[in-house]
């Protein structure tokens, strides 16, 4: 790929991403104009500081965590379908939320039942991820690490039904609604915290972004360079752990923009280099998150439509496109 070519797409996407930020932060049930904030309206500038912009920058963090990790994961597995919860983080995230939300009845009724879903999401995330690492020490390959995140989430789904057919009804009500995903509960506070994790884990990405480019060419190739490929494992598990639980942990479990957007960042750049196809990722993330956001205000009313939801309909088609057609990428 030339690099006119890669400097066109991403001109291009940049303009399109600040136009649909800007679509997301003045559109939705109560319409808001440049006027409105500048006339000193009281009512629109609440709305388009405490509501639409930490609304808006959540999803550009989602975009990007989840993105990025989802482009990490398809190269460790050099698998196209390949998404950031596939080893199990989100399902280790989504059990300890279940049992600080229905396994503890005075945290769900607290005045701390936000916090408390924050700190169950950190603690199941840290917990697999840490089984996960002590595992692939004993394991011969990578695919099996990929088994045994397979097996572990069906553990984890498996322990959360129980918790469900115990639970009460307004406990249960309120684990269903975190599933479904939201961007509503982020404060700004929590949006620092989430820009802290998310750039420490793009710092990481760039310190080993020559060894992951190495790791695409294949066993022989990482032999040759004398990359340690099991510690190039283990930083690959960690930056994907931080940018999943940290979306997970105040967002909830948000699907398959991981997979899509690394697979159509590959076919636009037709590149497998993570220095041209991080900014790229970033870029279509947070534009399909934006998106996903104002499709979820479509209903009359001030029905909100589950993210979750929104983005699996838009991603399912994709997928299977993907796997109807033939691979020549190299994930």
């Amino acid at each position: 790929m030339t690099r006119s070519r890669y400097t066109i797409i991403l001109v291009s996407l940049i303009a399109v991403f600040f136009l649909i930020l800007v679509w997301n932060l003045f559109t939705g049930e109560y319409a808001i104009s440049w006027s409105d904030l500048s006339n000193d309206s009281s009512m629109a500038q609440m709305i388009f500081f405490k509501f639409r912009l930490p609304k808006a920058l959540a999803a550009i963090a989602v975009g990007i965590a989840l993105s990025l990790s989802g482009l990490l994961m398809q190269t460790l597995f050099k698998n196209p379908i390949a998404g950031p919860y596939i080893l199990g983080i989100s399902s280790g995230a989504s059990l300890g939320v279940a049992i600080f939300t229905m396994g503890a009845g005075f945290f769900a009724s607290s005045i701390f039942f936000h916090f408390s879903q924050v700190l169950g999401a950190w603690i199941g995330s840290l917990a697999m991820m840490l089984l996960l690492l002590f595992l692939l020490q004993y394991l011969k390959n990578i695919i099996t690490l990929l088994i045994v995140g397979v097996m572990l989430s069906a553990l984890a789904a498996s322990l959360i039904s129980v918790l469900q057919y115990f639970s009460a009804d307004y406990l249960l009500k309120s684990f269903v609604i975190w599933t479904m995903g939201s961007l509503s509960q982020v404060s700004y506070a929590n949006l620092i915290i989430m820009g802290l994790a998310i750039a420490l884990a793009i710092l990481l990405y760039l310190v080993n972004i020559k060894n992951i480019n190495i790791l695409i060419l294949g066993t022989e190739e990482v032999k040759n360079y004398g990359v340690h490929k099991k510690n190039l494992q283990w930083t690959i598990l960690i930056i994907t752990t931080i940018l999943t639980s940290v979306v997970t942990a105040f967002c909830g479990p948000i699907g398959f923009v991981g997979i899509i957007v690394p697979h159509f960042a590959k076919m636009l750049t037709k590149t497998s280099d993570h220095l041209y196809l991080i900014p790229i990722s970033i870029l279509l993330g947070s534009i399909l998150m934006l998106v996903s956001d104002i499709i979820t205000q479509i209903p009359p009313n001030g029905m909100i439509l589950p993210i979750n939801s929104v983005t699996a309909i838009l991603g399912i088609p994709f997928i299977l496109w993907i796997l109807l057609k033939p691979i020549k990428n190299n994930f």
